[in-house]
């Protein structure tokens, strides 16, 4: 009896072990799946932490339309709140509440999308004009970064530098416009005056020292070519008359003088009288005109340009086309000055500015200045 209880026992004792083994192996798999889970949701909430704390607006998409999170700064920059927007069709809606505006704006960022996930790199379309919770306006670059399945996109806020940018750029304007008229109205009139008197002076010495005046003579004609070079200086620097039709003026001027200067065919193309009574548009247009045409001599090599202006008051179109090598298929990563300083141009006026391949060979600029709301069309 004895052996056989030992025996019992002991054969009890073996599933019951069994079991107690069954238990804890799956006691452990249970805790190795929870301390794999542990680190990805303090991950997760070290991750929100730090876009919370970020001084820039930060949204996360998860690629299939659904906005997973916005930060603080995103609802304090935009006045969105997470429930408004919980997808990106909801946010384009509320955005660009222009339906026009609102499909460029899609299909760029579409555009932009592909190519940088194709090519692995962030997603940085053309600015745009974002429509806040409160009706205001503010100009922004969004900028898209992969992580992981997962798209952070960071809005740069620009409204404040482009204002600053067109309040210098105006201010150069007045100045430049400033010191043109002191060279015209002072240093021309100056020369004027000394020309008169150095003419008085050869009708002088006519009769008693000729010599002498045929210097006095010589004196004269180096003035002329001062006071001419003194009135160029200062149409360059001024050259839009106030009048409506100054752009028109000035253009025409500004094709002569590249045909007198580079030797190349450059002229206007009017179909009507095209009158101007913003003074302000009107200096810039030409300006935006003046380097598109520098840069055609100077990048595209033209040997022929047209400069083209229609329509009347705030719808304007003004295109300068060329012959040169045309719109590279490749643009540079960092545009030139040139480049900029026609955007802000055209911004200052809001107007669209746009440069590409012209009809068969070369390059063409186009700044369209119309009255309908800025938001309303797409600024390039």
């Amino acid at each position: 009896m004895g052996n056989n209880g030992k025996r019992h026992r002991s054969l009890t004792a073996v599933p019951v072990m069994g079991q107690l083994q069954v238990r804890l192996a799956a006691l452990e798999a249970e805790n190795r799946s929870l301390r794999a889970k542990l680190p990805s949701r303090d991950g997760e909430t070290h991750f929100r932490q730090v876009i919370d704390a970020s001084p820039v607006p930060l949204s996360v998409d998860d690629m299939k339309g659904t906005i997973e999170y916005i930060n603080r700064k995103f609802e304090e920059k935009f006045g969105y709140s997470h429930k408004e927007i919980p997808t990106s069709s909801a946010w384009f809606a509320r955005a660009y509440p222009n339906p026009m505006y609102r499909r460029q704006v899609l299909a760029q960022w579409r555009t932009y999308l592909k190519k940088g996930l194709s090519a692995g790199k962030e997603v940085r379309p053309p600015e745009v004009e974002v429509t806040c919770k409160d009706g205001s306006l503010r100009r922004v670059e969004f900028i898209g970064t992969l992580l992981g399945d997962r798209l952070l996109i960071a809005a740069n806020d620009v409204t404040e530098r482009e204002r600053l940018e067109k309040q210098i750029l105006e201010i150069s304007d007045q100045e430049r416009e400033r010191i043109g008229q002191d060279l015209h109205d002072g240093l021309c009139q100056l020369l004027s005056g000394i020309k008169f008197k150095t003419t008085l002076l050869e009708q002088k010495l006519q009769s008693k020292a000729p010599e002498e005046a045929l210097d006095a003579r010589a004196i004269e004609g180096l003035l002329n070519g001062a006071i001419q070079q003194a009135r160029n200086i200062a149409r360059g620097l001024h050259p839009v008359d106030l009048g409506a039709r100054g752009l028109m003026s000035a253009l025409e001027e500004l094709a002569s003088t590249i045909v007198n200067v580079y030797g190349l065919s450059c002229m206007c193309d009017f179909r009507h009288s095209v009158l101007v009574h913003d003074h302000l548009a009107a200096t810039h247009l030409y300006r935006i005109a003046q380097e598109a045409i520098n840069n055609a001599i100077r990048h595209g090599r033209a040997t022929r340009v047209i400069i083209r202006l229609s329509g009347r008051n705030d719808n304007l179109v003004l295109k300068v086309l060329d012959n040169g090598t045309g719109f590279p298929t490749r643009p540079s990563r960092k545009p030139g000055m040139g480049l900029h300083l026609m955007n802000y141009r055209a911004r200052a006026i809001d107007a669209s500015f746009e440069i590409g391949p012209a009809p068969g060979h070369g390059t063409v600029v186009t700044c369209r200045l119309r009255g309908t709301p800025r938001h309303g069309r797409l600024a390039h």
